[in-house]
């Protein structure tokens, strides 16, 4: 598996289902339960005998070793998963590590803010999965060198963010959103992203004027759910083999084609002429209200 963010982010790169062996170390208690066990300094100390090591997953840290692990071995590191480790609550430290450049993270029940990342100088992807208490970004600008963002939920899609606003002015080339949804509703930060290529967001979270509007006025970008409608691949359906279509937008339906051309038809026509009507115009004049 080739490395990159992404195959990083989303564990190909971590795991090799052929071999069923992982292809970066893994720190951890020897027997961790699923809710990611308590790792010792004497666990964590394994890294000793891997020098050239770069990439590391771990579990199960608390809030001192998480100290001791980024103290002891954070700077021999370009790319860190920290996979389950739910009780630490203070992250500062990871902004004293200039050389680091991927970072990972799942599932944590304490952490509410970023840290002050001005001096993570190579850090360009960036991904934060399932933390219950984190519903601000506010501190993403100070990353100067983050390309790629992701933040969100692995498992339940339940995450609120304040606010995307923060976002402004970055050099972020890909954002994900997963989560439920963006509080503020106000998404006139893609008018001051120029580096923005790839933009994606559940299908149910914007309107289907929302969606026409970014459509529009950013056709630049990609993204899953940046049209009208999506067809849903016959293998994504295994159970019926009924070809259905997706039609983006808050509370819009999956529907079957079969019987349904005319609706699609004019939900597609629909939305090519919100297109029309809302290019060129800033996202505050077009949705006072949000």
């Amino acid at each position: 598996m080739e490395f990159s963010f992404d195959s990083f982010a989303d564990g190909r790169f971590d795991y090799d289902p052929k071999t069923q062996t992982h292809t970066c170390l893994w720190l951890r208690e020897e027997h961790m339960d699923v809710g990611g066990g308590k790792i010792s300094v004497a666990d964590i100390d394994k890294l000793k005998d891997y020098p050239e090591t770069d990439v590391v997953k771990i579990s199960g840290l608390h809030q001192d070793t998480f100290e001791y692990f980024i103290r002891t071995y954070g700077n021999q590191l370009k790319a860190i998963s920290f996979f389950k480790n739910k009780l630490v609550e203070d992250w500062s430290l990871l902004g004293t590590l200039p050389n680091l450049e991927y970072l990972h993270f799942f599932a944590n029940q304490r952490i509410t803010s970023l840290w002050d990342m001005s001096a993570n100088r190579s850090l360009t992807g960036l991904c934060i999965e399932d933390f219950s208490r984190l519903s601000s970004i506010e501190g993403i600008e100070t990353a100067p060198a983050l390309r790629e963002f992701y933040i969100g939920n692995a498992i339940w899609h339940t995450m609120t963010l304040d606010s995307l606003l923060p976002l402004a002015n970055s050099k972020i080339e890909k954002f994900m959103f997963s989560g439920r949804k963006i509080a503020d509703n106000d998404f006139s930060f893609l008018e001051d992203m120029p580096d923005l290529k790839q933009f994606d967001f559940p299908t149910n979270m914007l309107s289907t004027e929302q969606v026409a509007w970014i459509a529009a006025n950013f056709p630049q970008l990609e993204g899953y759910a940046l049209k009208a409608k999506i067809d849903i691949d016959l293998s994504d359906s295994p159970y019926d083999n009924i070809p259905k279509v997706l039609l983006v937008g808050k509370r819009k339906p999956l529907l079957e084609i079969n019987g349904n051309e005319k609706r699609i038809e004019k939900h597609v026509r629909s939305f090519e002429k919100l297109k029309e009507k809302y290019k060129s115009v800033p996202y505050k004049i077009a949705f006072p209200e949000k």
